[in-house]
């Protein structure tokens, strides 16, 4: 039990260490078009995009992280917000189960490129209740802490996905994607707030590996 426990905190040091340093330097690379609103059966409204930005690195290894921007679009002004069950850190893979972020990346000739999985054992983002406020915006990291890649722009949305872009590769690739929220029943949020139910298509953002 204690080393579960080391190893826990070990991990929330890691991660708090990372987003110290995402916030002192992040620089945005490459952000979509706003979704549609998607509209759930008691009319509230929400919209999304996908955001990719650079971290800065201590060494020469470049460091990437996808994000997931989410908007309140009601047409009416709710008296406690909403409440988003995101599961950032999706570990359940079967094409059964809808939740959470799913992506592609598709080519400049809209081929599709096939992502790869790849050995892990740092941290990940949590999936947790998350408070949308009236008429805000949130930006949530759906990308594992840790993720580097030596002369290439590597590319996680999750734990099963990865790709990498080589350095000097001018070519246009375009990452879009589906975000559910859809909490099992015995989900049940802390505070107050409408729960939002739905499926947001994320529209295809294109990105070009420039280098430093």
């Amino acid at each position: 039990m204690f080393r579960t426990i080391a190893l826990m905190l070990g991990l929330y040091v890691f991660a708090m260490g990372e987003i110290g340093n995402a916030a002192e330097d992040s620089k945005v690379v490459a952000e979509g078009e706003w979704s549609k609103s998607v509209v759930d059966k008691d009319g509230y409204a929400v919209r999304g995009r996908l955001v990719l930005c650079e971290k800065a690195g201590a060494d020469d290894r470049r460091k990437f992280a996808v994000y997931v921007e989410i908007q309140d679009a009601s047409d009416f002004i709710s008296s406690s917000g909403m409440q988003l069950y995101c599961d950032m850190g999706r570990n359940d893979f079967r094409p059964e189960y809808k939740g959470g972020l799913r992506c592609e990346m598709l080519d400049k000739d809209q081929k599709i490129i096939e992502s790869r999985g790849f050995p892990f054992g740092g941290a990940v983002p949590l999936s947790e209740w998350v408070r949308l406020p009236v008429d805000a915006t949130i930006r949530l990291r759906s990308t594992p802490f840790g993720i580097s890649g030596a002369k290439v722009m590597a590319i996680s949305p999750g734990l099963n996905q990865m790709w990498e872009i080589a350095d000097g590769d001018a070519s246009e690739y375009f990452l879009s994607g589906t975000f559910t929220i859809d909490p099992a029943a015995d989900r049940v949020p802390i505070g107050e707030g409408h729960v939002w139910r739905g499926t947001i298509e994320l529209p295809a953002m294109k990105i070009v590996n420039i280098t430093r």
